[in-house]
């Protein structure tokens, strides 16, 4: 999480995160990095500042599942991490397979932690697939003094090897994950 002068950023594991992390440094907004035990994903339960502007990105669960494989692939499995032990693979359909079985609807139900039930959301919430303009609407309304030209140039970061390690998926395992995290698709307009 980001405390920002006037706004909180809420880390969503694979939304886009470093990059906004990265993006918010170089428009010149003082910050401070709140962590909890070394993890900077904190929920909005653990909101030390819950009267500030909110916002977080989501992303659709087709490429979250994809961008998280690949991630491990690239930097390492989480030996501490419930979800890596149990569906840990270096095969990509079988490791999708495993969060489908052992964690359905896994992403949907971590999103509730970040940005809220939907009946009581957080201010913004933007999607990765919109980053740079998202970020910018939401600074703005958060009534930030930045430099957007900065957050526009900067290139991506914290990205994975895509080409050692390809994540395609088949037509059956694409619809069971739309279909195990309709959820998400429906509340965040991911149709």
């Amino acid at each position: 999480m980001l405390i920002l002068p006037k706004s909180c950023f809420l880390h969503v594991p694979k939304t886009g995160g470093s990059w906004v992390k990265k993006a918010i440094s170089a428009a010149g907004i003082a910050c401070k990095d709140y962590r909890i035990s070394g993890n900077p994903h904190i929920g909005l339960k653990q909101c030390p500042c819950p009267e500030k502007f909110k916002f977080a990105f989501v992303r659709h669960p087709v490429s979250l599942y994809r961008s998280y494989w690949q991630f491990k692939m690239t930097y390492g499995w989480d030996s501490k991490n419930q979800l890596d032990l149990a569906c840990q693979s270096d095969n990509f359909h079988q490791f999708v397979r495993n969060v489908l079985a052992q964690f359905p609807g896994v992403y949907g139900y971590s999103l509730i932690e970040f940005v809220g039930e939907a009946h009581e959301e957080i201010e913004f919430i933007g999607k990765y697939e919109n980053l740079v303009d998202d970020l910018i609407f939401a600074l703005h309304a958060a009534s930030e003094d930045f430099d957007e030209q900065s957050i526009r140039a900067l290139p991506p970061y914290n990205v994975s090897d895509k080409t050692k390690f390809p994540a395609v998926y088949t037509d059956l395992l694409e619809a069971d994950v739309k279909k195990t995290e309709a959820m998400v698709i429906k509340r965040f307009d991911y149709n």
